[in-house]
């Protein structure tokens, strides 16, 4: 309660939150809002590397919405629980690939739209960072498969659009169509 006190006409007061700068355990630079000595609320990492993340901290870790950027040119803007990706987020890498979906515990899990650098375009679900599930892939050449994956791979019922316009149904394994 040492953030609080009573003013004269009786009401309570907030006063105001700790700032300051703390050390993390990527080494850098923190400075924003800070409770019982940790970072907690809105605050800014400039980390050693040159990397930084903006947003809100719980416990001394990002937790909440908040955007890192990292020196490499990657860019993460989302929700974190516990300094983990966790929710609805957007991941850019440098070359221009982009994930827009769901996360959890920093992997990709639930549904999510997948953009890699060439133009090719994966919607649907992913289990433990793979396509899994039902989901769509179109190729940078206009062809398009429509079903179901597992482990990443086109595994079970599905459609197969080729780029002339030729249809292929049936059961898939492997990533190849069998019947």
């Amino acid at each position: 309660m040492n953030n609080i006190k009573k003013g004269i006409s009786g009401t309570i007061k907030v006063k105001k939150v700790n700032h300051g700068s703390h050390s993390h355990i990527h080494g850098g630079k923190y400075v924003g809002e800070k409770v019982d000595g940790k970072m907690h609320g809105e605050g800014t990492y400039l980390y050693n590397d040159g990397s930084k993340y903006v947003g809100q901290w719980k416990n001394d870790m990002m937790h909440g919405q908040g955007t890192h950027t990292w020196v490499t040119g990657e860019k993460y803007i989302g929700e974190w629980a516990e300094d983990l990706k966790n929710g609805f987020g957007i991941y850019t890498w440098s070359d221009g690939e982009t994930y827009v979906g769901q996360w959890e515990d920093d992997i990709k899990s639930g549904q999510g739209i997948y953009t890699w650098s060439n133009g090719e375009t994966y919607t649907g679900s992913w289990k433990d960072d793979q396509r899994h599930g039902e989901g769509t892939f179109v190729w940078d050449d206009g062809g398009k498969y429509i079903g179901q994956w597992v482990n990443d791979e086109r595994e079970g019922r599905g459609i197969l659009i080729e780029p002339d316009g030729e249809i292929f149904m049936g059961e898939f394994k492997g990533g190849r169509l069998v019947k």
